[in-house]
């Protein structure tokens, strides 16, 4: 009979791949992860081949701390390499599945990566960067760069558990957007990360064992440390989706009698709308978090209408290691205050959040005074990697200063006004306007651009570009196709607007305010 291995004793949550060990050893048959329409890893499978890749990865030259680079849409080899990862005490550098090589090329540049898992659908892309110095891994069939396949790769390993990472270590690098136009990557570390696992659980209402059905896409920073990892803590299942799909959504929920799910702002309509006649098909879920962009309040009160007070409405960012720093409760669509679905909450337990004034002083909390909220949270990301200007910037004594604008009434609760003054977010996806600029001024005859966002009836936003021609072979049309060559899809402009000239003020500043004003005029004329 062979023994149960020794687990030592260790103050607070167990490290992360050791809570997948955990539920290897709780329930080896549960399912860990699945795709929808199968196949699945359970806890002893997903456990087994984590050590084997963590293995692989350290046999093949890497070392702690070194940067491991994912570039591969949502499947069950994404979970094997971010756990194994986190067990070999390996770097996640996160690359989203739409990006372009331009954009690709910047975040393995940065990050110094050494390693790269990718699939067929970037296979072209990681050719024409021509990556021979890094490790590469592919799930699929096309062998580009000499790139290992990812089962022969995985073989290689043994199955043992490397030692624990330290907690203060870096797990994650996720990138954001700067000022320049060009990312910053939020330092998440195990500790950070660990954190928001009991954090998450408490803001989202997870349910012990608990089945989650999730539709985003696992390139996106925020998914796999907010909601993957947390139901593997709490022993859960997670189901997921290759594309988004409402109606395979709700088909997936009533099938595995789903405790929890994810619901964007875009298709908040068609979800209601394909519940209205038998809202039991989703009666399993306890909680549904609305994420990504801000839906307008009769959205939200409409979602709440069908679905009763499950939902959770939030506030997060990449900084806050993806997770909630405020939420609603189930009590507050009980007997729902007037101003609710204009709210993200109160502070999750975790967390403090505060408004200031621009000198940095703070303001009070009477519903009325705004400012910039800033926030304290142990799940924090400890800065910007290779970037000191921008981490003293925004983590100043123990507070991250997010940009957002907003105001806090007398009860804690906090409403956003602006999620960052130039911040567009397009059907939940962040779009940052200096990013595009970069772009569009790189093209030869550009004199002058800028990028602002206009209400759009089911994005919320859209980015349109003001551009001034300095000749004639600058047009809408080739601006859009450079656009197309070096920035992902929903990063595009759906409007170019040659234009002679933009408005400034005296010190040289484009005022974009301008801009969006006569976008609105336009719209709401």
């Amino acid at each position: 009979m062979s023994r149960l291995p020794a687990l030592p004793a260790r103050p607070g949550p167990a490290a992360i791949g050791a809570q997948v060990h955990l539920g290897a050893l709780r329930s080896p048959d549960r399912s860990a992860v699945e795709m929808v329409q199968g196949p699945r890893r359970t806890y002893a499978g997903l456990d087994e081949r984590s050590n084997r890749l963590a293995q692989a990865l350290l046999g093949g030259g890497l070392r702690p701390g070194d940067r491991v680079a994912v570039w591969l849409g949502s499947c069950l080899e994404y979970i094997d390499t971010y756990i194994a990862c986190a067990k070999a005490g390996l770097v996640v550098v996160q690359i989203n599945i739409r990006h372009k090589p331009s954009e690709a090329r910047y975040q393995l540049e940065d990050s110094g990566a050494r390693a790269l898992v990718f699939c067929d659908s970037v296979a072209a892309y990681v050719e024409e960067l021509g990556l021979e110095d890094l490790l590469l891994a592919t799930t699929g069939k096309d062998r580009v760069s000499g790139a290992a396949g990812f089962e022969e790769f995985l073989a290689t390993g043994t199955d043992r558990m490397p030692p624990d990472p330290d907690d203060d270590d870096l797990l994650v690098i996720g990138y954001t957007s700067g000022t320049t136009g060009f990312p910053k990557g939020a330092e998440l570390t195990h500790r950070s990360v660990k954190t928001l696992g009991q954090t998450n659980a408490i803001t989202c209402r997870y349910v012990v064992a608990g089945t989650q059905v999730f539709g985003l896409s696992l390139s996106f920073t925020a998914a796999i440390p907010a909601h993957v990892l947390t139901h593997l803590y709490v022993g859960g299942t997670t189901v997921l989706m290759e594309d988004w799909d409402t109606e395979v959504l709700i088909d997936a929920i009533e099938g595995h009698r789903a405790t929890f799910t994810i619901l964007p702002s875009p298709p908040i309509p068609e979800f209601c709308e394909l519940l209205d006649t038998d809202p039991r098909r989703v009666a399993s879920l306890v909680s549904v978090l609305h994420s990504s962009s801000k839906a307008p309040p009769e959205h939200l009160e409409r979602l709440v209408g069908v679905i009763g007070p499950r939902l959770v409405e939030g506030w997060g960012m990449t900084e806050n290691s993806g997770g909630l720093l405020t939420a609603t409760r189930a009590a507050d669509y009980d007997h729902p205050r007037p101003d609710i679905f204009s709210s993200c909450g109160i502070a999750a337990p975790d967390a403090v959040v505060r408004v200031v004034d621009e000198a940095g002083d703070p303001l009070p909390h009477d519903g009325s005074a705004v400012g910039q909220l800033i926030a304290h949270s142990a799940s924090l990301a400890r800065g910007y990697w290779n970037n000191p200007s921008a981490t003293a910037q925004a983590f100043q004594d123990g507070w991250y200063y997010t940009g957002d604008l907003g105001r806090i009434d007398p009860e804690g609760y906090v409403h956003i006004l602006d999620r960052r003054p130039d911040l567009i977010v397009s059907g939940g996806m962040n779009v940052y306007p200096s990013e595009l600029e970069r772009v569009i001024l790189g093209l030869p005859g550009v004199g002058g651009c800028a990028v602002v966002g206009a209400p759009h009836p089911r994005w919320g936003q859209t980015p349109v570009a003001f551009v001034v021609a300095r000749d004639s072979s600058v047009t809408a049309e080739s601006v859009l196709e450079h656009c197309r060559r070096e920035l992902a899809g929903y990063k595009k402009p759906s409007e170019i607007r040659l234009v002679p000239a933009l408005p400034h003020n005296t010190s040289g500043k484009i005022l974009k305010h301008q801009l969006r004003d006569q976008l609105l005029a336009e719209t709401d004329g």
